[in-house]
């Protein structure tokens, strides 16, 4: 079994009967199901929520997690990340917890062409973005279920580097920041950033791999003026990152067909290699 295959298919049927016994006020309310992840099925209910269901025993400690964070951390950073508005709990037909969050609206970077303007002005964007979200105290957000990294996203093995481990001060990340996840206005923009089920503590450079995957090395530099001095390693780890995310979601991509994502990460792919 591939990673993102499910364990459960949340269709339209089972989802309908979910929300509608938990939430009666929405049972009659419109759905369609909008996409479908490596860890959760979605469904736009009433045009304005999105309810997501975890696919995958994995996820389920990870919707948790989700649901009791992201209100707290949603006040803190910009541009807007989710704020759950609906909490289901497992039943006897449906093991884990689903959420439903206000719809932010935008397109997925990976749905764009972007031109090199778009390009410089989203590395000015992930700037002002990733610096008010590493400079977030993760103290109260320890015991909501805020931990540490788990899977070693930086591990040097994993990463395929003959180097030493990364260390440094670990801070609250997003920790998948990559091209599905960053959403677009219609002067493409950075508006929104989504799907937060990898939020963790742990080093920057997690988050950081995202600009070598969106943006040419030769507008670093305007990144790195909005969000302030990187050190050589965390950045030169930040590559390595980029570069196995890239690869691992090309992967994903090829399986399902996506030729967008497919082409963000080829692109990345050559970011990262040149």
């Amino acid at each position: 079994m591939k990673p993102w295959e499910a364990e459960i298919d949340v269709d339209e049927v089972l989802a309908r009967r979910l929300i509608g016994a938990q939430f009666p006020q929405l049972a009659r309310a419109s759905m369609r199901r909008i996409g479908s992840g490596w860890d959760n099925a979605a469904y736009l209910v009433e045009e304005h929520l999105v309810f997501r269901f975890p696919r995958r025993t994995i996820a389920a400690p990870l919707m948790t997690k989700e649901l009791a964070i992201l209100p707290v951390l949603a006040p803190k950073v910009a541009p807007p990340i989710p704020r759950p508005v609906y909490a289901g709990t497992p039943s006897d037909e449906y093991p884990w917890q689903f959420g439903g969050y206000e719809l932010l609206l935008g397109a997925s970077a990976c749905s764009r062409d972007l031109s090199d303007d778009d390009r410089r002005h989203l590395a000015h964007d992930l700037g002002v973005f990733l610096r008010r979200l590493h400079d977030v105290d993760p103290g109260p957000l320890r015991d909501l279920g805020l931990a540490g990294d788990d899977i070693g996203r930086l591990d040097p093995a994993r990463l395929q580097v003959d180097e030493p481990p990364l260390d440094g001060k670990p801070c609250v990340v997003h920790g998948d920041l990559y091209a599905r996840h960053l959403l677009l206005d219609h002067h493409h923009r950075l508006c929104a950033v989504i799907d937060w089920s990898d939020v963790h503590e742990g080093l920057p450079a997690v988050d950081l791999a995202a600009v070598h995957m969106m943006v040419p090395a030769r507008f670093h530099d305007d990144f790195l003026a909005v969000y302030g001095e990187v050190d050589e390693r965390a950045w030169r780890f930040a590559r390595y990152r980029a570069r196995h995310h890239a690869g691992f979601a090309l992967e994903y991509a090829l399986a399902r067909g996506d030729a967008r994502l497919q082409q963000a990460c080829e692109l990345a792919r050559e970011y990262t290699t040149a």
